[in-house]
């Protein structure tokens, strides 16, 4: 038996259909894929600024547990972190409950990525400086972290409070975030991430 032309139909897509289906999916692609790197890279630096509240929340810590006052620092420019003691050789402790001489003093470095960097806040105009070895204790990378040009201590009490003080992360796109501590309570917050304008 013989099929007559007009009941055979064709099963699949023509090329032109594909290709005008492959030119759509390449349209919405360029048009999503920028605003899908850009919340990535948005992601990195939130992420970062993330890692930077732990150190300053573990620095809060160690002053309350020890009963003496802590540092925080961070490498201008650059990607390091530090929570270390205020005073290296602390002989009465701030704390009635703290003998500091049998105390053992907590030393915490962090380092961001490569591609992220820390900064004053606009308007910040102190300035930095290097610390002796000693200054981070038994940190393995103390040898490293001596070389650094660091901020400028911001203040964690034994008591729970600090210094109010705010910062950046943010990384080659201007890509940033800002860290503040309230002084009075403590208390670490980020910003969200916005673009900054060029310096």
């Amino acid at each position: 038996m013989q099929v007559s032309p007009r009941h055979r139909h064709c099963a699949g897509f023509t090329l032109f259909e594909l290709m005008i289906v492959v030119a759509i999916l390449v349209a919405v692609t360029a048009l999503a894929a920028p605003s899908m790197m850009d919340r990535v890279r948005s992601g990195r630096v939130l992420e970062a600024a993330e890692d930077v509240r732990e150190v300053l929340a573990a620095c809060r810590k160690y002053a309350i547990e020890s009963g003496v006052d802590y540092h925080f620092r961070f490498e201008l420019g650059g990607h390091f972190v530090v929570a270390i003691p205020a005073e290296q050789n602390v002989s009465i402790g701030n704390s009635a409950d703290t003998d500091s001489e049998d105390a053992e003093f907590m030393y915490l470095s962090g380092e961001l990525p490569e591609t992220i960097f820390l900064r004053t806040s606009q308007g910040d105009t102190s300035g930095g400086e290097t610390l002796e070895g000693p200054a981070f204790g038994d940190l393995e990378n103390a040898g490293t972290l001596a070389s650094k040009n660091w901020s400028m201590p911001i203040l964690f009490r034994f008591d729970g409070s600090a210094e109010d003080k705010s910062f950046r992360v943010l990384d080659e796109q201007q890509r940033s975030c800002e860290v503040t501590i309230r002084g009075l309570t403590g208390t670490i917050s980020l910003s969200g991430v916005f673009i900054m304008e060029e310096e």
